[in-house]
């Protein structure tokens, strides 16, 4: 067998990590409210991402459960670590066949940040998220070409406080064409979380 350079490379890429991966194809953007700091219990509400190497892609909005621990390692220099998970996503918007993504919007559907599903248990939706992530949402959605919705089944949280949470989303998400990554889980019939885009899966209509 040849191996010619393209394909040592590629090998290469698939033997990294998502997340040193996902840092070759995307920055994170500073946007207002730009303190991207993370800590347990602190609310996020929307992480944008861009294309080093642009290639006239279009715009998404990924809506995951709620954020998670990426953040940045030195901000001056504008170097940022990614979570396992938006590491995968990423890769995903980079890597799947059916669309090209130049800029990511990374929203979720709690703004309250902890990496582990057992720090949202027993709290309402009071708690687990701000008003002003409502407005990112609906802002956001309303201006990109793509809505993913990809906020799994969400263990750990209350069925009734997930029941209402994902009425208001729905809700703020009135008017959009929405999407989401692989098939529904088997569980809940939930739009699949970025952790588990395994493989190549395929972008559907939700």
């Amino acid at each position: 067998m040849v191996y010619t350079s393209s394909s040592i490379y590629r090998s290469e890429q698939l033997m990294k990590s998502n997340s040193a991966r996902s840092k070759e194809y995307y920055r994170l953007i500073r946007i207002k409210p730009d303190d991207y700091s993370y800590t347990v219990g602190k609310h996020r509400y929307v992480l944008k991402f861009e294309s080093i190497v642009p290639r006239n892609g279009m715009s998404v909005a990924i809506i995951q459960m709620n954020g998670s621990s990426t953040d940045w390692k030195n901000a001056t220099k504008l170097d940022w670590s990614p979570d396992p998970t938006i590491g995968k996503v990423l890769c995903w918007c980079n890597e799947n066949k059916q669309k090209t993504f130049d800029k990511i919007y990374c929203l979720n559907l709690w703004s309250y940040a902890d990496p582990h599903p057992r720090g949202l248990r027993g709290k309402e939706n009071a708690e687990l998220n701000h008003a002003v992530n409502d407005r990112w949402i609906a802002k956001i959605c309303k201006n990109v070409d793509y809505v993913i919705v990809a906020h799994g089944d969400c263990n750990g949280v209350d069925s009734t406080v997930l029941k209402e949470r994902k009425k208001q989303l729905y809700k703020l998400l009135q008017g959009c064409n929405l999407y989401h990554v692989g098939d529904l889980t088997k569980k809940g019939s939930n739009p699949r979380h970025g952790r588990g885009w395994n493989g190549s899966p395929s972008l559907n209509l939700l």
